[in-house]
């Protein structure tokens, strides 16, 4: 067998029997979970899927892996740690489904902007962000492939919300921008 993802990682084969059981994909990305979540996902599995599809390249179905990610991400997040077999385990798949830098934002912003917040209003909801948190934030940052400046962006919000509950930005591990206005 030509193995794609991490051999006997039951962790992750477990999440995927949970997506599975929960959330209906298009039949080729069906069968692509159920592949993941039994163990069977190879390179030949993965063909095999595409070809009875008439699905020509993986990049064809880029916006629905991109989604399929996403609900991993969810899952991810639910212990509010980015633990870093996790973080490879999102690396392969991406690259199993060749999910490039910037793809993310382009074809999924608000629904990363959504995730994102969730789990900012959770880092700021004391004012302060610790260690573990700081810790966090790079995760998130890594997990949607996203810049300094995209994840600056999308972040902004809620440090303003932090910022006018009373936060130092010291203790925010965040940077604003503030806009230049003329004087005439």
């Amino acid at each position: 067998m030509n193995k794609l993802l991490p051999f006997g990682d039951r962790a992750f084969e477990i999440t995927f029997g949970k997506i599975a059981s929960i959330k209906v994909f298009k039949p080729y990305l069906n069968e692509i979970v159920n592949a993941i979540s039994m163990g069977e996902f190879d390179k030949i599995k993965l063909d095999k899927i595409l070809i009875s599809h008439k699905i020509k390249n993986v990049s064809d179905i880029k916006e629905e892996t991109l989604d399929l990610l996403l609900f991993y991400i969810s899952f991810i997040l639910d212990d509010n740690l980015i633990t870093e077999k996790e973080l490879a385990n999102l690396k392969t798949l991406k690259r199993i489904f060749k999910i490039r830098e910037g793809d993310f934002y382009r074809f999924r912003r608000d629904k990363i902007q959504e995730i994102l917040n969730k789990q900012f209003k959770r880092i700021y909801e004391d004012n302060i962000i610790d260690n573990k948190e700081a810790i966090l934030k790079v995760g998130l940052q890594e997990l949607f492939d996203l810049g300094y400046d995209q994840f600056q962006e999308l972040s902004k919000n809620e440090v303003k919300a932090a910022l006018e509950r009373g936060a130092d930005l010291n203790d925010l591990d965040a940077v604003i921008k503030l806009s230049s206005s003329k004087n005439s």
